[in-house]
């Protein structure tokens, strides 16, 4: 009896201490576990930090391989510019060799040419001096001949307007009667006095030279008042040759010009009474002023 309680107890022995070692096994098992979890997280995140940085050397790298073949591009460029540019150089020396002695032989031929072209240049220097003296004869010549040309181109244009002249048509013998029909059965010319004046009759003659043209001709008749202004006025207007200015006129006319005098009369009626003064006539042939006369009412 007392022997298998005592191995019971021996066994219970045995188990708690088989116990107490599985807990302590699993114990350090569980320690273990959460260590070993802990740096396999470590871990994963190192891992995860040496994943980026490995992809960014391989895009620097990547980067790095593109500017190398970039630069690459440029020194074979670079390269086939110098070899062409030490290609250009070298035929631009062969050219400057060339031409140094092309030169170098015309300055040997030239050289002995110099001799020979010395006595040339006395005999063009003496012929020189002496077309100096011959220009400066000639100049003063040339001078003379301007001046004389001068005095002709003058005269020539002073003939010239002669011509033109002797070419216009002028205006002569201008005379004037006036004229009063107040009284019954009664005319009466050549009144003197403004204020009795009815009409106005006024002729002339007109005539040329040989060197006049022939042909239709218009003339034009002002009568100014003593003011200046001008009586009766048309309604038509003829351009003045002097100054390009249109004017209205009195009374007007054409007649035709053959080398024979012509004679032109003009009848003015005044509708109202005139004042004392002299009165202006002026005539215009072709626009041009040919006569200016004057009548004087008391």
């Amino acid at each position: 009896m007392y022997s298998a309680e005592k191995n019971t107890g021996k066994q219970l022995n045995a188990l708690k201490i088989g116990v107490i070692v599985v807990s302590v096994l699993l114990a350090i098992a569980i320690a273990g576990t959460i260590i070993f979890m802990n740096r396999a997280g470590k871990l994963s995140k190192e891992n995860e930090k040496l994943i980026e940085q490995r992809e960014q050397l391989q895009r620097e790298i990547r980067t790095l391989n593109e500017a190398v073949d970039v630069k690459d591009g440029i020194i074979k460029e670079q390269k086939a510019d110098m070899d062409q540019m030490r290609e250009d150089h070298q035929k631009e020396v062969a050219e400057k060799d060339a031409r140094i002695a092309s030169l170098s032989r015309r300055v040997t031929a030239t050289g002995s040419r110099l001799e020979a072209s010395e006595q040339e240049n006395k005999v063009l220097t003496a012929e020189k001096e002496e077309l100096e003296q011959q220009y400066a004869m000639l100049s003063d010549e040339i001078d003379r001949l301007n001046r004389q040309l001068e005095v002709t181109k003058a005269s020539y244009l002073e003939l010239q307007e002669e011509v033109e002249k002797t070419r216009q048509l002028k205006v002569y013998n201008i005379s004037y009667l006036t004229k009063w029909e107040r009284l019954i059965c009664a005319d009466r010319y050549n009144v003197s006095q403004a204020r009795r004046v009815d009409q106005t009759f006024i002729d002339f003659e007109v005539d040329g030279t040989i060197f006049s043209e022939t042909g239709y001709k218009n003339v034009h008749l002002l009568l100014l008042d003593p003011d200046g202004r001008l009586l009766n006025p048309s309604a038509g207007q003829f351009m003045i040759a002097e100054t390009g200015e249109n004017s209205s006129y009195t009374v007007a006319d054409q007649f035709y010009y053959n080398f024979e005098p012509v004679k032109l009369e003009f009848r003015i009626i005044h509708p109202e009474r005139l004042k004392p003064g002299t009165y202006t006539i002026k005539t215009y042939l072709d626009g041009a002023l040919s006569r200016t006369s004057e009548m004087v009412l008391e």
